[in-house]
Formats: C-alpha cells, structure tokens, sequence
C-alpha cells in the first residue's frame, strides 16, 4: 500500500463529513398559520425541502385534541377536508387554505397522559395555489 492511499481515504471521508446538510423548508412556507395544540409542548421536527413535521405532546386526550382542530380547521383561512380515524385509532385530518395545506394526526401518548399531535405542511408553487 502506498502511504497516500491513507491520506486520499481520510480527505475523502473529511469532505463527506463537510457537506452541509440538505436545505430545510421553513416554517412560513409549509405550516404559516401553525395551530398549536392547547396545553401542549414541542417534541420533535423533521423535514426536507419542500416540507415540515412538527410533533408536539398535548396534556389533553385525542378526542378533545381532535374537536379542538375540528373547529379551527373549520373556519378560515382553512377548510377542513377529510377527518378520519386510522385503524390504530389515531385521528387523521386533512385541511386546505390558499396556501399549504396541513396534515394533523393525533394518538394517545404511550406510557404519559395526553396525546401526541404531528402537524405536517408542505409547500406549493404559485400554480398550485388556489385562486
């Protein structure tokens, strides 16, 4: 082995670790007018470029979470589209606005009180938007 093959693999390594991540889509442009779940904390957000997770931890039970989003999602800017329940017994909702939509989905927190609530958005190109 010649002694540079080491010094090439260690280079190579370094500028992979030197990549800057991937850009990230912003608040404003996927979830702009974020209903937050009453009493509730931020756990997690996850996302890429073109959209956003939120998960929060509410300290009240999916039904009233769900009836909470029910009304606000109701009312404008949003129209709620689609209100579901998954077979694991989470609540599913889907709203619209003229701008991005927002995914919700609540389920009873395991092994805490409460519920945990994913808010997703993701952005649109001013072809997709709504009139």
């Amino acid at each position: 082995m010649r002694p540079t093959f080491p010094l090439l693999a260690a280079a190579v390594v370094a500028a992979g670790a030197c990549k800057e991540p991937p850009p990230r889509a912003k608040l404003s442009e996927t979830i702009p007018n974020i209903p937050v779940p009453p009493e509730a904390q931020v756990l997690s957000s996850s996302g890429g470029a073109d959209a956003l997770q939120i998960r929060f931890r509410s300290e009240l039970q999916p039904d009233q979470v769900a009836a909470y989003y029910r009304q606000i999602l109701s009312r404008a800017p949003w129209k709620l589209v689609s209100d579901t329940r998954t077979e694991d017994g989470a609540y599913a909702l889907y709203a619209e606005q003229d701008g991005p939509p927002l995914w919700v989905r609540i389920r009873k927190a395991e092994g805490t009180a409460g519920s945990f609530v994913d808010l997703a958005g993701a952005k649109v190109s001013s072809t997709e938007r709504k009139p």
